[in-house]
């Protein structure tokens, strides 16, 4: 007769920083979530438990990346060469990604809300977690429905909108409109249950983000506890507000800096370093590790990738140099985090996936808990090399080497099952 006993996962003798450090322990793992963290076997009848040896690793949240184009994306100025494909399933989860938001860039003339939704989708049903931002870099916003407070109430997956200010390809946005923008998001997240979030996209223009600062400011006299009580708890009016590529300038990263010790999540861009054709900029661990010492909470820190976009060097005559933002860099800044002495691995876990988690307020990941999603990332000790990735509880990346591909993926590797 087969065998009709289901299957968990143990993880044996593993250090496990859920972010704040646990200790060695078994992790066990079953119907897609932790099961029970410690040293006790869980007696489940019926359930068999496959072992992996978590010696001389480390374990911590999967990532979530808050930031990633994975319809595709492209650069300012380069035109149709600069267009970008959609990532794979394979291509994200193997550098750790457990959580993508995906959201539009500069060309949202030519790729839709619709097209990002569904490619959310897809990638779900492969097993990643997915959500999106509506709008992108226009005023007034392009939303999946009528509207960002509609796009908030009915769709699970909406987040909140992405802005654009302070950018060259940037639409202007009056403190008015910013207004208006974050009343819908707010409305609608209400509504829906959900936190509500402004995402803005902060360019190198000299106003910065001064728009963003004087909206918040209307509301100061309400900051704290009678604004949480008027909204469910929402916390204060900087709280709504995630501004990314922070680190692209020193004078930017100074900007978000007061602003998260103000309340406000600064995003440090994975992809805006010096180290990867971006002049000028902050090299992303080195922008981590300087808020820090500004005085930040390291729970008002994130990091995201950028993926999906490039940045182009035109040379004339149609030559165009084009450098690729891929999903590793996340992988890059958290390896970077990790083996300097400023900066424990507590906070590289947080700023890399607990805070993102925590700043939407989901309760099914960015901590190892028993009963969280089982989005486990398990590092070197003593390398903080990537070896191993579990997604939801299956493993797909095993040994350094990715061993599920998506559906639509061609090569060699095992085709995972479809969630639908």
């Amino acid at each position: 007769m087969p065998n009709s006993r289901a299957t968990g996962l143990k993880i044996s003798n593993v250090d496990v920083y859920s972010p704040s450090p646990l200790g060695r322990c078994d992790v066990y793992v079953f119907d897609k979530k932790i099961l029970s963290i410690g040293n006790e076997t869980p007696d489940i009848p019926g359930v068999e438990f496959r072992t992996l040896d978590g010696t001389g690793l480390v374990m911590v949240p999967g990532f979530i990346d808050s930031h990633l184009h994975f319809t595709g994306a492209g650069s300012i100025g380069a035109g149709p060469v600069s267009r970008e494909p959609d990532f794979s399933f394979s291509e994200i989860v193997s550098y750790g990604i457990t959580t993508a938001v995906g959201c539009p860039g500069a060309d949202y003339l030519s790729r839709s809300m619709i097209n990002l939704f569904q490619k959310a989708r897809s990638l779900e049903s492969e097993g990643l977690s997915t959500y999106f931002w509506s709008s992108g870099y226009s005023n007034p916003s392009i939303t999946l429905t009528q509207s960002l407070s509609t796009d908030m109430l009915i769709c699970e997956k909406a987040l909140g909108a992405k802005i654009a200010i302070s950018d060259y390809m940037a639409p202007p946005w009056t403190a008015d409109e910013l207004h208006r923008l974050l009343w819908q998001v707010i409305s609608g997240s209400q509504m829906a249950a959900k936190k509500g979030v402004v995402h803005v996209h902060a360019g190198v223009l000299p106003a910065a983000i001064d728009v963003v600062k004087e909206v918040v400011s209307r509301y100061s006299f309400q900051e704290g506890a009678h604004w949480s009580s008027m909204h469910g708890g929402g916390g204060s009016v900087a709280s709504h507000f995630q501004i990314t590529h922070v680190n692209w300038t020193d004078r930017l990263l100074k900007e978000a800096t007061d602003f998260a010790i103000a309340g406000g999540t600064a995003d440090v861009t994975a992809g805006l370093s010096p180290n990867h054709g971006s002049e000028g900029s902050v090299i992303p661990s080195e922008a981590v590790i300087r808020m820090l010492e500004a005085g930040v909470p390291d729970t008002q820190i994130t990091v995201s990738s950028d993926s999906g976009g490039n940045i182009s060097h035109c040379h004339g005559h149609g030559e165009v140099d084009l450098i690729r933002l891929r999903p590793p860099l996340i992988l890059e800044v958290f390896q970077e985090l990790a083996r300097t002495d400023s900066v424990s691995l507590e906070t590289a876990a947080k700023v890399t996936s607990t805070n993102v988690a925590d700043l939407h307020g989901w309760t099914d990941k960015g901590h190892l808990v028993a009963g969280q999603r089982a989005d486990l990332l398990l590092f070197g000790a003593d390398d903080f090399d990537l070896r191993h990735v579990v997604l939801g509880g299956d493993i797909v990346f095993e040994d350094s080497q990715p061993v599920r591909l998506g559906l639509m993926e061609s090569g060699r590797g095992l085709m995972g099952p479809v969630h639908a």
